[in-house]
């Protein structure tokens, strides 16, 4: 792709729109950045731009109707302006579609996305990779590392593994963008503010699979009904993991329990691998493992470097991270569990009984698939933040026995947790909501859960 001499408009001034402008800037394009927010707010991110054009604090149509192309970062919804653009018959495409483009057809790309546990099976994904000693990139709707930052890294080679996580608000704006292997982990109700319905939004998760070709790889879950149906819609091979008792792993990953083993099956060989090797723990993890076990096989990651990379991985912060153990009971911070789905996945076969601490801003779901995993491991509750008394009433309408009791602020609400657990136990901060009433985000959430538990422990 050719961008010498093209009027380029990046839509979205933040850390990805930054590294966008400046590529395209770098490959000769006459750069505009259009972003919603007044110079002012904008500053520091302006002093990282190499000789760009701005159109801030609103989007100007003509801007986008006269240019030659339309990028738009991650997160930022359809406009008027990019309505009209392509009513001009300008092409709109998302940044990792930009990326893709510029991927040398020998590098292999995973790209994962799903509701739940996408930035775990990534990261996992990516280090197990990485101990292949192929150049492994691993990013995009990950950390700090948008994917248009694998186009000059040297991981975009012959033989090149080049690691993505992907929102489906990514995928929304791609026209061409063909990972090798795709993996779908999960849809359940989740930005339907965004999408409207969940028709819709399961549609914009499963446009992963809808570039594949024959040869090229779908991982599906097998109790996801709309994963499998996406994958199989594709011509790529089909593989599925299955977490539940008694799966057969022939057509992709399953658990051996007994054996306390993943079951990967490639080629139609069945390789076991301990799950010992990994530094997490729970149903969801186990999932999230089988897929990016997958993924790194299909790759041609050999199984001596599977369990190196298993062993070598570093969990993702705030996604059920042991941060404290006192006294026999260990305290997990789970704050990326910002819906139901997600921390009932999380806690589903937990393997101690445990005080769940949750609440914030409510979404507007049922907490019914909580309440019914909790049944089995919670031994108490407490709740914080704005949902508290809507989760104070789920629980009553479950019938749930067991103590709930609420606080004014994370210190409190580790006190009261810790007074609820017994030795042997754990604390666990997975809130079913989002943070904004009383963080900036789910990061400051979970570091205010550890600063309470260091506090407590000491």
């Amino acid at each position: 792709m050719d961008l010498t001499g093209k009027h380029v408009v990046v839509v979205g001034l933040a850390q990805t729109g930054i590294c966008v402008a400046n590529f395209c800037r770098a490959r000769g394009a006459r750069v505009t950045v259009s972003d919603g927010k007044p110079a002012e707010k904008l500053e520091t991110q302006i002093a990282q731009l190499n000789d760009c054009e701005l159109d801030l604090g609103g989007h100007t149509e003509s801007i986008f109707t006269g240019a030659d192309l339309v990028v738009m970062s991650p997160g930022v919804p359809d406009l008027d302006a990019t309505r009209a653009a392509r009513d001009a018959g300008v092409e709109v495409i998302a940044e990792i579609e930009l990326a893709y483009r510029f991927f040398h057809p020998g590098a292999t790309l995973i790209a994962i996305t799903g509701t739940n546990g996408k930035s775990t099976t990534t990261a996992l994904a990516g280090s197990l990779c990485e101990a292949s000693g192929r150049p492994t990139f691993c990013g995009g709707n990950l950390g700090n590392h948008p994917l248009i930052e694998a186009v000059d890294h040297e991981a975009n080679c012959e033989g090149g593994l080049i690691v993505a996580e992907v929102a489906g608000f990514m995928l929304e704006t791609c026209n061409s963008f063909r990972p090798k292997i795709a993996a779908c982990l999960n849809i359940t109700p989740d930005h339907l503010d965004r999408y409207g319905t969940f028709d819709v939004y399961a549609s914009m998760k499963t446009r992963v699979f809808a570039w594949l070709q024959q040869g090229d790889h779908a991982i599906a879950n097998a109790c996801d009904a709309r994963t499998i149906e996406g994958a199989s819609a594709s011509p790529a091979t089909v593989h599925l993991f299955d977490s539940t008792e008694d799966a057969s792993p022939i057509l992709g990953a399953a658990i051996d329990r007994e054996e306390n083993k993943l079951l990967i099956t490639i080629d139609k060989q069945v390789e076991h691998y301990p799950i010992s090797d990994l530094p997490i723990i729970g149903n969801h993890n186990m999932e999230n493992a089988m897929a990016a076990y997958l993924c790194a096989r299909l790759a041609g990651v050999e199984p001596g470097a599977i369990r190196e990379g298993a062993r070598a991985f570093k969990p993702q912060k705030h996604r059920m991270e042991l941060v404290g153990n006192s006294a026999d009971i260990q305290y997990f911070d789970d704050s990326k569990g910002t819906n139901v789905a997600a921390v009932a996945a999380s806690l589903k076969g937990f393997p101690r009984k445990l005080v769940l601490i949750a609440g914030g801003v409510d979404k507007g779901g049922s907490y019914d698939d909580m309440f019914s995993v909790l049944a089995d491991v919670a031994t108490g509750m407490v709740l914080i933040g704005q949902a508290a008394p809507i989760i104070r009433k789920a629980a009553q309408e479950a019938g749930a026995s067991y103590p709930i009791v609420e606080a004014s602020d994370m210190l409190e609400a580790v006190r009261k947790a810790t007074e609820l657990a017994s030795v042997g136990e754990a604390v666990v901060l997975s809130p079913a909501c989002s943070s904004y009433d009383m963080y900036k985000n789910f990061g400051e959430r979970g570091m205010a859960f550890r600063a309470a538990v260091d506090a407590l422990s000491s």
